[in-house]
This record gives structure tokens, sequence and C-alpha cells, in this order.
């Protein structure tokens, strides 16, 4: 007879599967196969962690004869152009529904990118046309659409999912849809830089029960940037833990698929998948 705790985890995994289908009726859309060749055999996600700067001027000789891709704000940064990546990923709504933000981000994109350069974007973004106008600018990018919905539910029914394109883990982080992404392209090895996640050392409390954070970017021209969160720390936490689980999915259906994801990211808080040291 199953234990209680089985019965109970069945039961959760059926309704949350039940929930996924209505997320995916009413969040997904049809999107095409991602039908790319590739340059090279391996494939290189560049996370923004303060970290990456070490890979990126003292390293790089580990990126060579390898494609590579960049997300959020990496285009504003001198590396953009120095390594010309062949992937950029892009997911937070604020991206291409603030005015500001567009111009701060996808006018750079589409003056420096003098290269084959193929950029992701939900389907949710499909609807805003500035930004499409300011990427038209550039001959050279190619926008494709992936769908962000979070499916959660049976594992059988959760892979079925994934290799529909239809959702993937909660993507809490852009990395967790770059991950799902790159799973769609024929790399059969795919390596993670930037990807430090050491969001614990860089939350605290003051006296007024305010929670800061200090955020840094491998871009950042300053070290840290204090950040007052208008959430509150279990909220925060919440969300981490989130992200954190996501990882464990990606990994786990990467194994299914046959195919490897490797953290290269020295200090990284991920724990899913497996280590490498470059240095």
């Amino acid at each position: 007879m199953p234990e209680p705790e089985q019965v109970y985890r069945k039961m959760g995994e059926f309704g949350n599967s039940l929930l996924s289908v209505f997320r995916i009726m009413l969040l997904s859309k049809r999107v095409t196969p991602f039908s790319l060749p590739i340059h090279n055999k391996e494939l290189v996600v560049l996370g923004n962690g303060p970290s990456l700067r070490l890979l990126l001027s003292e390293r790089s000789s580990f990126l060579n004869g390898k494609d590579l891709m960049m997300v959020n704000f990496s285009a504003t940064s001198d590396d953009f152009a120095l390594f010309r990546p062949r992937f950029y990923l892009l997911m937070d709504p604020v991206f291409f529904e603030d005015d500001a933000m567009r111009q701060k981000l996808f006018v750079p994109i589409a003056e420096k990118t003098d290269w084959e350069m193929h950029l992701f974007a939900p389907v949710s973004a499909r609807k805003q046309n500035a930004w499409q106008e300011i990427i038209s600018r550039s001959s050279h990018i190619q926008i494709h659409w992936f769908n962000a919905t979070p499916v959660e539910g049976i594992p059988g029914f959760r892979y079925f999912c994934y290799r529909e394109r239809l959702g993937m883990p909660r993507p809490r982080n852009v990395l967790v849809a770059c991950l799902m992404v790159a799973l769609q392209l024929p790399y059969e090895k795919i390596y993670l830089a930037g990807a430090d996640h050491s969001w614990l050392k860089e939350i605290w409390v003051d006296d007024n029960n305010i929670v800061n954070e200090d955020r840094a970017h491998f871009y950042d021209k300053k070290s840290t940037q204090r950040v007052v969160s208008p959430q509150k720390l279990h909220e925060i936490l919440n969300s981490m833990a989130i992200a954190f689980r996501s990882y464990h999915e990606v990994e786990a259906y990467s194994s299914k698929i046959g195919k490897k994801i490797i953290n290269i990211t020295p200090g990284s808080f991920i724990d899913a998948f497996r280590r490498m040291s470059i240095g």
C-alpha cells in the first residue's frame, strides 16, 4: 500500500499537470522549430554574473571554436561586439514594453550587430512592434519565438511539453529559458558561464525591516549596485527556491534527451549541473 506522502505527491503532480494545461491553452502559441545549422559542436551560455569578467578577460581562449549565447544587457558592453555571440535571448517583459528600456537595449543591439545573430524572444513579445522595428534596422538579426509558459506536473507530461516547445520549467531566471532553448538546438554539450547566483550572500535586512540587495554584473563599471527591494525576505527566498528547483528540472530533461550541461562558473550556487574548472 502506498505511503501517504507518495499519494499526496502524485495528487499534487496531477493537479499541477491540469493547471499547466490551462496555462498552455491561455499563454502558449505555435512556434517554429529552431532548425538552425550549427557552426561549432559546443555552445556556451554566458550569464551576467560578475565571474564572467574573469572568463572574458583572462580565459577567453576557452570560447574559441564554440558558439555563444548572451542575455539581457550584455549588448551594452564592449564584449558584445568583441565576442560576437551567435545567439541572444531576452525574456523580461520590461525589455519589450518600456520605451526607455527599448532605447537602452535594442538600439545598441541593432547598431553593433554586423554578423549573423539569432535573437530569441518570448511569444508574449510578438505583439510589441516598437522593439521589432528597431531590430529590423539590422539585416543581420533574425528573431525566433519561444514559449516561456511554466509547465509543472507529471514528469512524462512535462517532458512532452518541453519537447513540443509548449513551455518550460518555471523561468524565474533568464538562464532557465536560455538552457531550455539551447536544448532545442543541435548541440550535445552546453557550457554555463557567469551563473554565479550567489544571491544569498548579497541580500540583507536593515533596522527598518527593509530588504536590500547588493547586485553585481560582469559589465558593471562599479563592483556592486545597492538596490532597495520592494519585496519581503520570504518572497525573495521563495523566488530563489523556484529558480534553483527549475535548474534541477532542466538537468533532468537534458539527461532524458542525452545532452550535457556543464557549469563552468567558479563559486556558482547552482547545484544541479556537473561542474568543470577551466582555471
